[in-house]
C-alpha cells in the first residue's frame, strides 16, 4: 500500500509544479517559433529599395502592410505561455497596428498627395517603434524588431521624395514674392521707409505663410520649424522698425535695423542649410 501513496504524492508534487509554472507552450518555445514566422516578411521587406518616387512609395507602402498582415496572422495561430497571454496578445495588436499607417501612406503616395504621405510616414514611423519596442521587451528578436530598418529605409525614401517637392515649391514661392519685393519703390526717407515696409511685410508674411502650408517631409519637422521661426523673428523686428520710422525716430529705426540685419542673416543660414538659396540669401528677405 505504500508505494501507490508514493505515486500519488509524486504526481501531486509535479501537479504543483506545473500550476505554478504556468500551462500552455514555454517561452523559449514560443520565442523561437515567433521570430521564425516573421523571419521570412522580414526579408521580403528588406529586399525593398529606397522609393526614388512616390508610385514606388506606394508598392513599398503596401509590401509593409501585406508583410505585417502576415506576420500577425501566423504569430495569432502559436502556442502561447497561459502566463503571457495578454503581453503577446498586446504585442500581436501593436505589430497588427502598422498596418494601417502602411496602407494609409500607399493609398497617400498612389494619390500624390504630399501632406498626407508625410503624415502617413510619420505614423509609420510610431507605430513601428511601438511594436520593436514591445517585442524587445518580451525577448522577441526577429518580430517586430526586424522591421525597424526596413521601414527606415521606406521612410527616408518618403522623405526625400517629399523634400524635393518642398524644396521646389518653396524656391518657387520665393522667387515669385522676390520680384514683387524687388519692384517696391526704394525709400529715401524715414517717411517713405515706412510705406516701403508695410508692403515688403505684406509680401512677407503671405510667403512664409505659403511656405508654412506646404508639406513637410517627414522627420524634417524640427529643421523647419526652426527656420519658419527664424524668419519670423525677423518680420516681428521689422514690423518694430515700421512703427518707428512711422514715428519719425530716427535712432530707434537706425537701432532697429542693425538688429533686423543679425536676425535676417540668422534665417537665411537656416534656409540655405535646407537647399533654400532662394528664400535665405538670394533672396530679398
Amino acid at each position: 500500500m505504500r508505494r501507490p501513496v508514493i505515486v500519488l504524492a509524486t504526481a501531486v508534487a509535479l501537479a504543483a509544479t506545473l500550476s505554478a509554472c504556468g500551462g500552455g507552450a514555454s517561452k523559449e518555445s514560443f520565442l523561437t517559433k515567433a521570430d521564425a514566422a516573421c523571419g521570412p516578411g522580414n526579408g521580403t521587406v528588406g529586399a525593398v529599395t529606397k522609393p526614388s518616387n512616390l508610385p514606388e512609395l506606394a508598392a513599398a507602402a503596401g509590401t509593409v502592410a501585406t508583410t505585417v498582415d502576415s506576420q500577425a496572422a501566423a504569430l495569432r495561430k502559436l502556442d502561447v505561455p497561459d502566463d503571457d497571454k495578454a503581453v503577446v496578445a498586446g504585442f500581436i495588436a501593436a505589430l497588427a497596428e502598422v498596418g494601417g499607417p502602411a496602407r494609409a501612406l500607399q493609398d497617400a503616395a498612389g494619390k500624390t498627395d504630399d501632406k498626407v504621405t508625410a503624415q502617413a510616414a510619420n505614423d509609420l514611423k510610431g507605430k513601428t517603434d511601438s511594436a520593436a519596442s514591445q517585442a524587445k521587451a518580451y525577448g522577441l528578436t526577429a518580430c517586430g524588431q526586424g522591421l525597424g530598418t526596413p521601414v527606415a529605409t521606406v521612410i527616408d525614401g518618403g522623405r526625400t521624395v517629399i523634400k524635393a517637392a518642398f524644396v521646389a515649391r518653396a524656391e518657387n514661392l520665393c522667387t515669385a514674392a522676390n520680384k514683387k519685393a524687388d519692384a517696391l519703390a526704394e525709400p529715401r526717407s524715414l517717411a517713405t521707409f515706412a510705406r516701403y515696409i508695410t508692403s515688403y511685410v505684406a509680401i512677407s508674411e503671405k510667403l512664409f505663410g505659403d511656405i508654412k502650408a506646404l508639406a513637410v517631409p517627414p522627420g524634417d519637422d524640427t529643421q523647419i520649424a526652426e527656420m519658419l521661426v527664424a524668419q519670423e523673428k525677423a518680420i516681428a523686428k521689422q514690423k518694430e522698425a515700421q512703427t518707428a520710422a512711422q514715428r519719425g525716430n530716427d535712432a530707434q529705426f537706425d537701432k532697429l535695423v542693425d538688429e533686423i540685419t543679425t536676425l535676417v542673416t540668422a534665417a537665411n543660414a537656416k534656409f540655405d542649410a535646407y537647399s533654400l538659396r532662394n528664400c535665405g540669401t538670394l533672396s530679398s528677405f
